[in-house]
Order: C-alpha cells, then sequence, then structure tokens
C-alpha cells in the first residue's frame, strides 16, 4: 500500500475501535491499520454516493423529466433498414 502519494496523519481513536481495526485487518488479512482505516473511507464514500443516488431518483419520482414522459418513440416515424 505504501506509495509516494500517500501523506501521513496522526489519529487519536478509543481503544475498542483499535481493537476491532486490528480483529478486522486480521481477518481480512489486510497488511497494515491504515488499509483498515483506507476501507472504512471507501465504504463511506460508498454510503455517501448511496445516498446521493437514492435522493436523486427520489426526486426524478417526484418530478419526473417531461422529455422521457413523452415515451421513447413519440414524434418518430417507423423505418426500416431500407430507409436508412
Amino acid at each position: 500500500m505504501p506509495n509516494d502519494l500517500n501523506q501521513k496523519i496522526s489519529i487519536s481513536l478509543p481503544a475498542e475501535t483499535i481493537r476491532y481495526a486490528e480483529q478486522y485487518q486480521r481477518e481480512h488479512d489486510l497488511s497494515s491499520r491504515s488499509e483498515v482505516v483506507l476501507e472504512a473511507f471507501k465504504a463511506l464514500r460508498d454510503r455517501e454516493l448511496i445516498e446521493g443516488y437514492k435522493a436523486w431518483a427520489e426526486e426524478f419520482r417526484n418530478n419526473p423529466d417531461p422529455l422521457t414522459e413523452m415515451g421513447l418513440n413519440e414524434g418518430l416515424e417507423p423505418s426500416t433498414e431500407d430507409t436508412w
């Protein structure tokens, strides 16, 4: 995991959280506690994306796009390969 783009930080966590992180590290065969923290940040980002998509879907459901409400074939004439 180490690379030149990584930055080292120091954080303070409750002992119980550290024990959980170490247990998680062992159970998931991660090479360091830093990888555990990275996994936690990825999970937070994923949760935020999911919440954003859910909010977007709810907004779309409540306020549908008028273009999609018309239907996909609205105003289009049927065609065949011969008319291309």
